[in-house]
């Protein structure tokens, strides 16, 4: 279908020119003449602006013959992929020479200028030889000096290296000593250090993960396997054992569903692009609780609010926070339980959301590790409830990606609170 819009066309990348004006030739003759009046607009415009471009080229052509000589040296090398200290003693000299020839022939000539050949003829031809030995002995020595200097700056460099070096893939444990007392290699250091335990934490997380994921799939992907044996042998003669295969095996079926639903989850968390909206947290969370009074009919499920709080944060994770709290909450609260939700707001204009359950409580030696993956105040009691060890762990990543933090307090036999707290609302 042809596009019969030429503004359109135009941003597209054709030219007006392309699509001649039809209608009268006054018409035609208006819109060139705004054309042209536009035209000589932007030169005039042009014209008032301060001129960089021609004091850049000044400066440039005033220093071409001292910046020329060490780029085009600096390239030379470079190619060469020579080491860094001999490319420096080498850029270094170079500009030591010129900068010393330059001051030399303004010395010879100065004298020239000024002298009598009366006395000595041969005395201008003297100092002109005497000014090369001079220029001769002052870039040996200074050559030597810059070896030895440029050495000592870069022998610290040279030492992180090698510790680096020493720095295996299978042991991530060791670290840089400082190498110098200069501020910028301590610093240099002490960042390679960091990045190090940052790397580290990832592998061991990295490890642990895999670890502890593939012995979760592996009680499901057994279980399923032993009931599909035990049907291949007698499920089609026994009718108790048929069924009871196929409830086990559709019940750990949905628990690898669910548990690769939350590991995709926590995987794109860290990748997420927040899209921050402005809404009614009171009348989202009462929402919230209203669908969860249909379903959880073994508990009883409240919110308490019914204050106006406007935030502006993504709703959909922010949902996926709470509801991951409040499931944690219903497989861990006896039949009859109460689940209350609350929010309230600080001095400092920050939100609380409060998820508190009358529960089975943490022990204060499991609380540290309750955001760990997989991790499991009672592993058998876990499974048994459906859970994945995965919700609080999601519930924690999400907070942090809003900006905010989740705390916990909780004790056994008493029950557990839960407190989502976010700034800035």
């Amino acid at each position: 279908m042809q596009n019969n819009n030429p503004q359109q066309q135009n941003r597209q990348g054709f030219k007006i020119e392309d699509y001649p004006l039809t209608g009268s030739p006054d018409k035609k003759e208006a819109v060139e003449e705004t054309l042209k009046e536009l035209k000589q607009e932007k030169k005039e415009r042009d014209a008032k602006k301060p001129n960089k471009t021609r004091g850049r080229k000044i400066l440039s052509a005033l220093a071409f013959p001292f910046v020329a000589p060490i780029k085009g040296s600096k390239k030379i090398l470079t190619k060469a992929k020579i080491p860094l200290l001999p490319r420096m003693i080498i850029i270094f000299s170079i500009m030591f020479t010129l900068l010393l020839i330059g001051y030399a022939t303004y010395v010879v000539l100065t004298v020239n200028h000024s002298f009598t050949y009366d006395t000595n003829p041969n005395a201008f031809t003297n100092l002109i030889i005497l000014s090369a030995v001079i220029v001769s002995l002052a870039i040996i020595v200074f050559v030597a000096l810059t070896a030895v200097f440029a050495s000592i700056m870069l022998s610290p460099i040279r030492r992180i290296t090698e510790g680096i070096d020493t720095i295996a893939a299978d042991d991530l444990s060791k670290r840089l000593e400082p190498v110098d007392r200069q501020i910028e290699f301590l610093e240099l250091t002490n960042r390679i250090n960091g990045l190090l335990d940052s790397i580290e934490k990832t592998f061991n997380r990295q490890e642990s993960f895999i670890a502890d994921a593939s012995h979760e799939l592996k009680t499901p992907i057994s279980v399923v396997a032993g009931y599909a044996n035990l049907l291949q042998r007698w499920g089609s003669k026994n009718e108790d054992i048929l069924n009871e295969s196929i409830e086990a095996i559709a019940r750990e079926a949905e628990n690898m569903r669910r548990l690769a639903e939350k590991l995709l989850l926590l995987a794109r968390i860290g990748k997420i692009h927040t899209q921050s909206a402005k809404f009614d947290l009171d009348k989202t969370l009462n929402q919230m609780v209203e669908d969860y009074k249909v379903v959880s009919l073994d508990h009883h499920v409240s919110y308490l609010g019914g204050i106006t709080i406007m935030v502006n944060t993504d709703l959909n994770l922010l949902l996926e926070l709470v509801r991951s709290l409040v499931d944690n909450a219903v497989r861990y609260t006896p039949k009859g339980g109460t689940i209350e939700i609350s929010t309230c707001t600080t001095e400092d204009e920050a939100v609380k959301v409060m998820v508190t359950d009358t529960g089975i409580g943490i022990s204060k030696e499991d609380l540290p590790y309750i955001f760990d993956r997989f991790f499991r105040c009672d592993r058998a009691r876990g499974r048994e409830t459906g859970g994945t060890g995965l919700g609080l762990t999601i519930a924690k990543s999400i907070a942090e990606a809003l900006g905010g933090s989740l705390e916990v307090q909780s004790k056994v036999d008493e029950g557990t609170v839960f407190t989502f707290t976010l700034w800035g609302k």
